[in-house]
């Protein structure tokens, strides 16, 4: 009878395993670290569209508006008021949205911008987000001020 060889020795098979399992849990490391960079981004991102959101509303419907950046216990929460929203959006002021990857860098802080219907802003004129696991990586977004001219 004649004996069959293994084409690997058991050995081998345990050395390219080993070989495996750390390129795994390297690949595993990097790409949690890029997962919170992208959530960041992500949610910096975000901010800024809902900041020029609020901007265009008070713009199209003629109305004053507040919003409202609120850091508590490492989130931020954004929420919009006004006196009278119309009809249409009253949704978009129902609504507290918050962006748990994103710090002001202080605890409990607050910033606040008054978007009016004539286009003045009033507030925070630069807004600077951290991330909140580490602070090290920082966005900063520049508000304009903008107006319309009387015609």
């Amino acid at each position: 009878m004649k004996i069959r060889r293994l084409p690997f020795t058991l050995i081998e098979i345990l050395v390219c395993l080993v070989l495996l399992s750390m390129m795994g849990s390297l690949l595993i490391y990097k790409g949690g670290k890029l997962l919170k960079e992208r959530r960041f981004s992500s949610s910096c991102e975000k901010i800024s569209s809902e900041i020029a959101l609020t901007k265009n509303l008070a713009l199209t419907y003629q109305i004053d508006i507040d919003l409202v950046l609120e850091q508590k216990k490492g989130k931020i929460y954004l929420t919009r008021k006004t006196d009278f929203p119309p009809q249409s959006i009253r949704g978009l002021f129902q609504v507290e949205t918050t962006f748990p990857e994103v710090v002001f860098g202080k605890e409990d802080g607050k910033k606040e911008i008054v978007f009016f219907g004539n286009g003045w802003i009033e507030g925070e004129e630069k807004v600077t987000l951290c991330m909140a696991s580490h602070l090290k990586k920082q966005y900063s977004m520049q508000i304009k001020h903008s107006f319309r001219k009387a015609i």
